[in-house]
This record gives C-alpha cells, structure tokens and sequence, in this order.
C-alpha cells in the first residue's frame, strides 16, 4: 500500500519509485521471458527497433506468456495505479523496452494520448504508467529522464529537444517499479554502458480513453477464456461502447 508520502510525492512530482516489489527471482524470470521474446522477434526480422536500432520493443505482452499475464494484474501495481486513475481504469498496453549500449536519449514527450490534446489539459490523471526495472537503473545505462512537477504543467507541451535544467534521471535497483503521471515529461537516457537496460513498461489509462493497443482484437480467446475478472476488465471488457439500438 503507498504510504502517505509516496502519495505525496507522486502528486507533487509526478512520479514515485517503489523499491524491492518484485523477489530476484519474480525479477530474473521476466527478464529472461522478455530477452527471449525481443530475441526471437529480432531473429524472424519482426523486431520493432529504435532509436538508431539499438533499442527494441516487444508489444502485446498480455497475449505473450502467462508470466506476464499474472504480472499486469499484480496488486502491487495495481494499486498506485488505480490510486490515479480510478478502480475502472484499463490496460493501454504492456511492453518489454530495452535500451541497448549506445542508445541516445530519446526525446522528452508525455504519454498517450496527452501530446495530442489541446491545451489545456486536464489537472487530473487520463493516463499512468508502470516501468518494471529488470535491471539496475543507473545515469550510465540510462534510466529514464524526467522533469518533475511538469505534469502540473497543462498550459504546456513539452519541447522535445530542450535540456530541461531540473531534469533528474531515474536510479534504483533491479527490483524495483516505478510509477508517473502520464503527464509527467520523460525520455530514455542515453545508455553508455556496455549492457542493456531492460524494462517492462505496463501503461494505463482511464475506462474512458482511447487505449493505445485494442486488446479486445489482439489478445487471444485462449488467453480471454482463462483471464480473471480483473484482466477482462483490464482488457477492456468493462468498457466496450454501448450496442443497444
């Protein structure tokens, strides 16, 4: 359960670090189902890379593994998830990211679908994401970037290419979740170590938003058919429109 500072924090700044949620070994086996995964999609020429190729993005994890399936519904995100967004709030996608060694910074930007809405945009949370460190994130192999109080920020977009001087990178062990603001204004650093960082990215959003993948089509009857009421209505099976005529 967030303690009432980490509330605080994650109002205020826009994001919170959890530390030891996930066991070493609950840490090593979904790193090694990701690695393998982003591997046998990088072998078939199917691999969504990035950022000059030296980062990757294995999409649709939900349909990819029940290790994952039982990640996504874990009380432990859950809950400061909800605690944004609401106990109706639905699964936007859920992703292996790795940032490989070499990677630049990406650009700063705010999550989905906040950088497409006109300005200015709600004071409270549309959307939240989770980020799984599989491993140590440190300034050297580029954790993640962030401004924090800019998602109090609605009269503004941000500019993609600027050197925010309160920028502050993320740093914890391997283990650990980090939850922000879909709001908040972020980018991958720039990995300069010789090892990948990798990351799952577990992002939500409210029952009434657009989600960034339809999991309604791309998520298989074999996985629907056996999901709890928790991950159906993650799904979106809760919020389908209306069909009475």
């Amino acid at each position: 359960m967030l303690r009432p500072e980490q509330k605080k924090h994650l109002d205020e700044r826009g994001f919170v670090i959890l530390e030891g949620i996930m066991s070493p070994r609950e840490t090593d086996e979904l790193r090694q189902h990701a690695l393998a995964l982003a591997r046998r999609e990088a072998a078939a020429g199917t691999g969504f890379m990035y950022l000059e190729d030296k980062a990757q993005r294995v999409w649709n994890l939900v349909d990819k593994g029940t290790v994952f399936e039982a990640a996504i519904q874990d009380p432990r995100v859950l809950e400061p998830i909800e605690y944004l967004l609401g106990e109706t709030c639905t699964l936007s996608s859920f992703t292996v990211n790795i940032i490989g060694p070499g990677a630049p910074a990406s650009n700063f930007h705010a999550d989905h679908p906040l950088s497409s809405l006109p300005l200015p945009r709600p004071r409270f949370p549309i959307s939240a994401n989770s980020m799984w460190f599989l491993d140590d994130f440190t300034i050297e192999n580029g954790g993640t970037r962030c401004v924090p109080g800019s998602h109090l920020r609605v009269d503004e977009t941000p500019d993609p290419e600027a050197a925010y001087p309160e920028t502050i990178q993320a740093q914890g062990p391997r283990g650990s979740i980090m939850i922000t603001n879909g709001a908040l204004w972020h980018s991958s650093g720039a990995n300069r170590s010789t090892g990948e960082r990798v990351a799952l990215l577990g992002f939500f959003c409210r029952a009434e938003i657009k989600p960034q993948q339809d999991h309604l089509k791309i998520v298989s009857q074999e996985v629907v058919e056996r999901a709890t009421p928790t991950l159906k209505r993650l799904l979106g099976y809760d919020s389908r429109p209306n069909v009475l005529t």
